[in-house]
């Protein structure tokens, strides 16, 4: 029988009937090389974000507005002017010779006891919470980048490994061809092979689409143009074994983890209020003064003089003083401050039960977490050394098994789809790895 021969990609010639352990195992490669140049880090893709992401400048904004909101409490309240034309007469329209006096007043309160000190340092707190609020979007936005990274290169590896597959079994229907041309082989066989090249294909197709949606996504989130579709990611990356210590982890999480320590400064900021509220007890001064102008000279009194009654007395100009304070700790008014005080501190005893709940779920989670990520990295070992290899070499032993019609094509079809399937969940673990550390990451706050 004559021996067959094909040109394969790299212009070899290799014998369609002599499937060697060798070649078998080159169609077996997973490839771990992309067809473009350039590819982005996931750390780009962070760096990226931490720049053009919109919700991320928002709240820097905020920052800045709780800057200056601080502040402001820290001025004393405005002074009053005042201008008064006092009596008068309806027929005269001369305010300034016809009224009986006109006067110019000015008066000022000042908050006593520390007051404004008080409120400005409660509403520095407010900085500090706002800067929470940047460290946790910035955790889950750093989470997401990542977690949405690794989930496509997942689906590239997918659609890669559907390649290879479609690749081996173009290898194979061009030997069940030529023995099909000599009556050892099926036509049913060579559809068979015909119609698994197409399912492979098509699913690549619906992978494509996936990955499209995702990169949509990833714009969003990185401040790119959502329709921009210049995002691919690297294929060459080690899985992170490093061991973790639960009580170190458990200890980082209470001290670092944004979204508790917002609950922190707000239990600060609601205690810093109560020092403030009780400071309002201390009443305020009040100073004013006024400058007064009579033209039409002293107001008439039982004891004006005669010369006077005729109403041409001279311009008078005269002064006032006044001087006042706030009454807070009457009784009708201290109730005010004291219910103020009792909201404020169940306030803060409901934060606290609230931190120590939160604490809780966030440390069954972490614990959780590791749990997945060890069982990820179990089974990325046991599928990287043991199963995958067992299949491959499966294969190679049908193939032969196939060529000299001891075994069916189904048979042989079966196994390089449970060989597909088992690729691609070692793919899905690595990537499910990468995604739980993400997790963990945001979480203890490593990369606040």
């Amino acid at each position: 029988m004559e021996d067959v021969k094909w040109k394969m990609e790299d212009g070899k010639s290799v014998s369609s009937w002599q499937f060697s352990a060798g070649n078998i195992l080159m169609w077996l490669i997973i490839f771990s090389f992309t067809s473009v140049v350039y590819s982005q880090s996931v750390d780009s893709l962070i760096n990226e974000a931490m720049h053009n992401n919109p919700q991320l400048k928002a709240l820097e904004f905020r920052i800045k507005a709780a800057e200056y909101g601080s502040e402001s409490v820290g001025y004393f309240p405005p002074p009053t002017l005042g201008v008064e034309f006092s009596q008068i007469p309806s027929d005269e329209i001369n305010i300034w010779d016809k009224a009986l006096s006109q006067s110019l007043s000015i008066s000022q309160m000042f908050p006593l006891g520390g007051k404004l000190s008080a409120m400005e340092n409660a509403q520095r707190k407010n900085i500090d919470m706002t800067k929470t609020d940047y460290d946790s979007y910035k955790l889950q936005l750093i989470s997401k980048i990542e977690k949405l990274y690794y989930e496509i290169w997942m689906i590239e590896h997918h659609s890669e490994l559907r390649d290879e597959i479609i690749l081996l079994l173009e290898a194979v229907y061009k030997s069940t061809e030529l023995q099909y041309q000599v009556n050892n082989a099926r036509y049913s066989d060579l559809l068979l092979i015909q119609a698994e090249i197409a399912s492979n294909k098509t699913e690549i197709k619906v992978l494509e689409n996936k990955i499209q949606s995702m990169t949509y996504e990833m714009n969003a989130l990185i401040g790119r143009k959502i329709d921009d579709e210049e995002l691919v990611v690297q294929h060459k990356w080690t899985i992170d074994t490093s061991a973790f210590d639960v009580s170190e982890l458990e200890n980082e999480l209470i001290e670092t983890n944004p979204s508790l320590a917002k609950m922190e400064r707000m239990i600060e900021m609601n205690e810093l209020e109560i020092e403030a509220n009780n400071k309002e007890l201390i009443p305020d001064l009040m100073i004013g003064g006024m400058i007064m102008r009579m033209p039409r000279g002293m107001i008439l009194t039982s004891k004006t003089p005669v010369h006077m009654l005729n109403g041409n007395g001279e311009v008078e100009i005269m002064y006032g003083l006044m001087a006042s304070i706030t009454l807070p700790f009457a009784p009708w008014s201290a109730g005010k401050y004291s219910a103020r005080e009792e909201e404020l501190i169940s306030t803060i005893s409901g934060i606290r039960s609230e931190k120590e709940n939160m604490q809780r779920v966030m440390t069954a989670e972490l614990k959780s977490m590791i749990n997945q990520l060890q069982n990820a990295r179990k089974e990325i070992q046991l599928y990287s050394n043991e199963v995958i290899p067992l299949y491959k070499k499966t294969i190679e032993a049908q193939l032969t098994e196939f060529q000299n019609n001891r075994l069916t094509i189904n048979s042989l079809i079966e196994t390089i789809q449970m060989l597909l399937m088992k690729e691609e969940a070692l793919s899905e673990a690595q990537a499910e790895h990468q995604m739980v550390l993400a997790e963990i990451e945001s979480l203890v706050g490593w990369k606040q």
